[in-house]
């Protein structure tokens, strides 16, 4: 397995550790486990992948991963001290398979030893001289039991949520990032513009993601070393709002489909979407689309270094507003991207001080659901430059027409 380049900004990293008085912060699995080891893991169980990094640079992080993805980890991770423990699985040598040497191991049932993992964590804590720190976890990710196991095993640890911490950390990407950001949105659009030159009547949401899983697959296969990983589709088909993963409501000729869509490229996703129509719009649906897309252009203005993203949140729900909708309200109107295809913080939303820097991935939305005629997206991702923004997507900024 090749090493991606992926390494988290140290400097800043010890900024915003000295910010919020921390020692040392644990990343819980998921994203930010990726994040602060450069290894995407497999088996990603809650309290099955942990990394300890303190905050002085002379003290080693560590990471603990399951034995089954060892080899693998070690391949791919930034963190040279990396631990294992043993799952459930059987992991023999064909060495002792042929030398007649091979014996039994004893397994943990049904899955894995939660607290052996908490105490392999703590002796890290420990042997790195923090068993009196303030630590980092993010709270929303660990269970009470491995909290309280963990607890038991460091009792003078004070653990502070650190989840704004990590946010912090991700939301400036280094070139890397944004290349994979920039070549997973190629990808979407290229499935996007596949779908809508498909025949489309009598589809579900499974014959739309279909089509647009093929052609994806075979862009990946075209560049095999782009670091495809996948997509992600949600639609809603015609009155009827409410998506579906799967299945739903069949495409008919009057029908308006909601189509918002990404792709991970080596764990960063894209996120992009449109509305297809299959005939002209009606009068009423052109208001609306207009509307969406004066609360795309007043947040695409402000799209600068400097500018703080609730100023934003309130120049698109503004302009919304002003284009016809007056009862248009949002809860935000864009999010950050990075590692994972779901919605990230920061958002631009009404409570969002920080301003926008350079190096942000900004998906800029000012979408509206209509009971009784359908979803209206329009959505646009940016990097934030030093002087203003690239924009990333590339397709026409209103209905895109489908064929039945």
């Amino acid at each position: 397995m090749m090493k991606t380049g992926h390494h988290y900004d140290s400097n800043r990293f010890a900024v915003l550790m000295e910010a919020a008085n921390l020692d040392a912060v644990i990343a819980w699995g998921g994203a930010n486990f990726h994040y602060m080891t450069g290894f995407q893991n497999y088996f990603d169980n809650p309290g099955g992948s942990l990394a300890l990094v303190p905050a002085d640079p002379g003290k080693p992080a560590m990471a603990l991963v399951a034995s089954w993805v060892e080899e693998a980890a070690r391949a791919s991770s930034t963190i040279p001290d990396l631990h294992s423990y043993p799952l459930w699985i059987e992991i023999a040598d064909i060495k002792d398979i042929r030398a007649g040497t091979a014996r039994s191991q004893p397994k943990p049932s049904p899955r894995f030893d939660l607290a052996r993992n908490m105490a392999i964590l703590a002796d890290a804590v420990t042997a790195r001289g923090l068993a009196q720190g303030r630590i980092g976890i993010e709270m929303n990710l660990v269970s009470a039991h491995a909290l309280a196991l963990l607890q038991a095993k460091l009792p003078n640890v004070r653990f502070v949520e650190c989840s704004s911490l990590f946010t912090d950390l991700r939301s400036i990407k280094t070139e890397f990032e944004i290349d994979c950001i920039r070549e997973a949105t190629r990808f979407a659009e290229e499935g996007l513009l596949a779908v809508l030159a498909s025949p489309l009547g009598g589809l579900d949401t499974n014959g739309l993601k279909t089509i647009y899983d093929a052609a994806c697959a075979d862009r990946a296969a075209r560049l095999p070393d782009a670091g495809f990983l996948g997509t992600r589709v949600t639609a809603s088909i015609g009155a009827d709002i409410s998506p579906t993963i799967a299945g739903g409501k069949r495409i008919e000729s009057g029908d308006a489909v909601f189509f918002d869509c990404g792709v991970s490229i080596h764990g960063y996703g894209s996120d992009t979407g449109r509305t297809f129509l299959f005939r002209p719009p009606a009068d009423e649906e052109r208001r609306i689309m207009d509307a969406v897309c004066a609360g795309m252009d007043a947040g695409i203005e402000l799209m600068r270094p400097g500018v703080a993203m609730s100023e934003i949140f309130h120049a698109g729900q503004n302009a919304v507003r002003a284009a016809g909708l007056p009862w248009y309200t949002r809860g935000h109107i864009g999010h950050t991207m990075g590692l994972g295809m779901a919605e990230q913080a920061p958002y631009l939303s009404p409570v969002e001080n920080r301003l926008l820097e350079p190096g942000m991935v900004i998906a800029l939305e000012t979408p509206l659901y209509v009971k009784g005629i359908g979803g209206f997206q329009v959505e646009e991702c940016f990097v934030i430059t030093q002087t203003g923004y690239e924009k990333l997507t590339t397709l026409p900024r209103d209905f895109m027409t489908g064929m039945l």
